[in-house]
């Protein structure tokens, strides 16, 4: 029940993630990199300039989901804020490594 339940985690996951490449047109691995790279970089007051940017990101991503995709306010809720961490450039926990590998591998597969 477990490998199931973590296999629904990801499978959304993965499609959260595919969403948002439509969406932003940028493979969503190079997002993660680029914004890994600069948030590294910043000063305190640029992280907090990142964040808002994110921010206003998560929420025009919910909004197309919303209209463009027709997704439920719930789902698209959960998908664009699933995102943040990683938009932010800030994988946290082992779940999230586990998901941008999975990203990676898809990618290397292509």
């Amino acid at each position: 029940m477990t490998e199931l339940e973590s296999y629904d985690i990801e499978e959304s996951h993965l499609k959260s993630f595919e969403l948002y490449e439509e969406y932003s047109q940028r493979i969503i691995a190079d997002t993660i990199r680029i914004r890994r790279e600069n948030f590294a970089k910043t000063d305190l007051k640029a992280k907090r300039e990142l964040q808002i940017k994110v921010e206003r990101e998560v929420k025009n991503f919910r909004t197309w989901l919303e209209e463009t995709k027709n997704l439920e306010p719930n789902t698209a809720y959960y998908y664009s804020v699933s995102l943040k961490s990683l938009l932010l450039g800030l994988p946290v926990g082992v779940q999230v490594a586990r998901f941008f590998g999975t990203i990676m591998d898809k990618l290397a597969r292509k």
